[in-house]
């Protein structure tokens, strides 16, 4: 028998795989695509120097700066983004908060988590707080640092998610 004859021998075979294998792909898979999508994160812009309700928090950017990382002995090729915020929980919850920043520059999204240990020289001054929290209430300041690579962040933007808050998320610049 020739591939010819085989092929047309089990025509509406082929037919059907070609329907069924897509058709069982998308029922196995569209069940979870949704839960998924809503579970991303939906950022919400906000200006440097406008507070917003989050979390149980008011929240606000007080400084985003970029420093070039030559000047602050940083990993060769990065710069450090120092974002400096001031927070204040009004309803203290528990929950996981995260800070990093985001590029949307070069035409496409890149995002760095901050420095839980300082690779520059760069120090956070006395009086503000390391870490992000939602779980206590009252006021604090919190500065983080974070390492890009060098020339290639010139408009940061900080991106605050809480755990409780989500999909909500916060885009400070």
């Amino acid at each position: 028998m020739s591939a010819r004859t085989w092929v047309a021998a089990n025509r509406w075979s082929l037919i059907a795989l070609l329907v069924l294998i897509p058709g069982a792909l998308i029922v196995s898979l569209v069940p979870r695509w949704f839960p998924y999508q809503e579970r991303q994160p939906h950022p919400e812009a906000v200006a440097l120097g406008e507070t917003v309700q989050y979390s149980g928090a008011d929240i606000r950017l007080t400084e985003l700066e970029v420093l070039d990382g030559r000047n602050w002995d940083a990993p060769a090729g990065a710069d450090v983004v120092v974002a400096t915020l001031s927070i204040d929980v009004t309803d203290p919850r528990d929950s996981l908060c995260t800070v990093e920043i985001v590029s949307t520059e070069h035409g496409f999204e890149r995002m760095w988590d901050a420095e839980l240990f300082s690779d520059s020289e760069y120090r956070i001054p006395d009086g503000f707080e390391s870490r992000c929290f939602f779980d206590e209430a009252g006021a604090y300041r919190l500065q983080m640092t974070f390492l890009v690579p060098h020339g290639q962040v010139s408009e940061p933007i900080v991106q605050l998610t809480s755990s409780s808050a989500l999909p909500r998320a916060l885009r400070l610049s």
